[in-house]
């Protein structure tokens, strides 16, 4: 008989791909407050859609109870439905979605004896680590930021009721397909595939950076903690990530190499205080115009304080690790490749990821 598992965020940039591919083996119930697109529905056309905001506790209890009478059960849920943003003010949002909505999902999961919930945090969830030190499966969570703090509280939620509920916390580095889809990743390649000096600007020593996983290993790993779900522990932590970070001079020297028309791989070094300048000069116009852009002036403290991650625990409790034709210098070209040919839909896809508005496409 299926497995039957519930995904939240299903219609979001990991969640459309994950339902894709897990629907091939289970059964599939698909939670998201937004329309599935109809590209996304014929990719997974056995999936179960139930279109509701998880904050609403009646509606998540009875989406629950449904499922469990129309299958006589509920395996797994994994919980991908969150609330982000970069700017460093506390929306309500995060209250909202990412704590309360995790608790309803969680006592939803309780309720109708769930065998184990995989909940995606994030590795910025933990502040970087002093120079020469890595973070590891055991490092501590931050609420240095306000997406920060939201995933430390859905973690400690986790983490406190898996005596009632086996959990699994998943903390995912920077998420990246083929079309990019990743925004920070997409604000640097749309600045360093330019022309003229403002185009070769790296902040500090370029020493900054992060860990990055492209989508398909996060698919791989999440179905790992499926398979070996009766040889983990009650709670467990994972990072799912490359191990180590990739450096903002070397992701530069990938993008410009990479470029049709190659540019000058020499780059123009910036202090933080120069940079601090810039970011806040930007983000007095971005009040005016009511945006939020990726960079923002409170990050300047983390300038050449990369998230260097070491996750041996993870590669060896899963017997997993990402796929080394899909280290995100190996993708580079690719990227940069359908960044040229088909520059529309490279920007419109990951300006609709930008703006939490994702739509699934082949």
């Amino acid at each position: 008989m299926k497995k039957v598992i519930i995904v939240t965020g299903a219609a979001g940039f990991i969640g459309s791909s994950l339902i894709v591919a897990l629907s091939k083996e289970y059964n599939i119930v698909a939670i998201d407050r937004r329309t599935p697109t109809n590209a996304l529905v014929a990719a997974a056309p056995n999936v179960n859609w139930k279109e509701l905001n998880i904050a609403d506790a009646k509606n998540v209890h009875n989406t629950f109870q449904q499922m469990k009478a129309d299958f006589g059960k509920i395996d797994y849920v994994i919980h991908l439905a969150a609330y982000y943003h970069f700017g460093n003010d506390w929306n309500s949002e995060y209250e909202k979605t990412n704590i309360h909505g995790t608790e309803n999902i969680i006592n939803a999961a309780i309720n109708y004896r769930v065998q184990r919930i995989i909940f995606t945090s994030s590795i910025a969830a933990m502040e970087p680590p002093q120079h020469g030190y890595s973070l590891n499966e055991k490092s501590p969570t931050s609420d240095y930021f306000p997406y920060a703090r939201s995933k430390s509280a859905g973690e400690k939620i986790i983490r406190n009721v898996s005596r009632k509920i086996p959990g699994i916390v998943l903390r995912l580095g920077g998420v990246f397909s083929d079309w990019c889809e990743l925004p920070p990743l997409y604000s640097l390649i749309r600045l360093w595939s330019g022309i003229g000096p403002f185009s070769r600007i790296i902040p500090g020593k370029g020493e900054s950076g992060i860990p990055y996983i492209h989508i398909s290993d996060v698919i791989e790993i999440i179905n790992r903690c499926i398979l070996l779900h009766d040889q983990l522990e009650p709670y467990e932590t994972f990072l799912a990530s490359q191990k180590g970070a990739i450096l903002h001079k070397d992701l530069f020297s990938a993008i410009r190499l990479s470029l049709s028309n190659p540019r000058s791989i020499k780059p123009i070094y910036v202090s933080p205080s120069m940079v601090k300048i810039g970011l806040n000069l930007r983000s007095i116009f971005d009040m005016n115009l009511n945006q939020v852009s990726v960079e923002q002036p409170w990050m300047i403290e983390y300038i050449d304080r990369p998230w260097r991650v070491d996750n041996s625990y993870t590669q060896k409790k899963l017997n997993w690790h990402c796929s080394p034709d899909r280290y995100i210098l190996e993708k580079i070209p690719a990227i940069l490749k359908l960044y040229e040919e088909q520059k529309y839909k490279w920007v419109d896809r990951n300006m609709n990821r930008f703006s939490g508005n994702y739509l699934y496409s082949e």
